[in-house]
């Protein structure tokens, strides 16, 4: 799936190992299928973890992605977590298949550069501190998460209620008033579209079971008129 995905034309897939049921072993073996392409594994930890963290990077993804960042603080774990020290925290290992398992031992130099490091904000309390998670230098994309963000305010997948977009619009603007690349999920192609328009540049159109299964449904109902 991840190969097709990739060879499809996706710029980067979300390997998600919060709500997915992936190891790393899973996702080393997506990131060997997407290989041949121009595709980027971004991989989704469970939690704010910097020992999955670590173990995410040594596998090779060109990207974390952290979920629930509340604070300036938790935003700064992560981005330690993908720093080697003195920077950072990221233990370092002379093995691992991030750096050829060895035969690219250039990889420590460029490491954090060449690392997409994104965080999630998916409540109240996170909008509210969007403007200091923004001041933290090495997060590249601060990623609204609308479906929990509208759990947490009592409305759950009620995308479209004022109270909701008013929300998401504030985080919104927010992000790009901090400087940070926006990112959130899309319903459609159509909805990605018009997001990119509004300033977000890094846009989940939809997962793999959601993308085959709008895939199915349209062929049958085709085909049943």
């Amino acid at each position: 799936m991840a190969e097709i995905l990739a060879y499809a034309g996706m710029d980067f897939l979300l390997l998600d190992h919060e709500h997915g049921q992936g190891s790393i072993d899973d996702a080393i073996g997506q990131l060997r299928a997407i290989k041949g392409s121009d595709c980027v594994g971004v991989l989704r930890v469970p939690t704010n973890d910097h020992i999955y963290i670590k173990r995410a990077l040594d596998a090779g993804v060109g990207g974390i992605m952290v979920p629930n960042v509340n604070s300036a603080a938790e935003a700064r774990h992560v981005v330690d977590a993908c720093r080697y020290a003195p920077a950072g925290i990221r233990g370092a290992f002379g093995g691992m298949r991030a750096m050829n398992y060895g035969f690219n031992p250039a990889y420590y130099e460029k490491s954090f550069e060449n690392t997409l490091v994104a965080v999630q904000v998916e409540n109240a309390k996170a909008i509210d501190n969007i403007p200091e998670i923004a001041a933290v230098e090495g997060v590249d994309v601060i990623f609204i998460g609308p479906r929990d963000l509208s759990a947490t305010l009592g409305k759950l997948n009620q995308f479209d209620d004022p109270v909701v977009r008013g929300q998401i619009d504030r985080a919104a603007q927010a992000i790009l008033a901090g400087g940070k690349l926006l990112g959130s999920t899309a319903m459609s192609g159509k909805v990605a579209k018009d997001m990119a328009a509004h300033g977000y540049r890094f846009i989940i159109p939809g997962s793999d079971v959601t993308l085959l299964g709008l895939g199915v449904r349209t062929t049958l109902a085709d085909a049943r008129g």
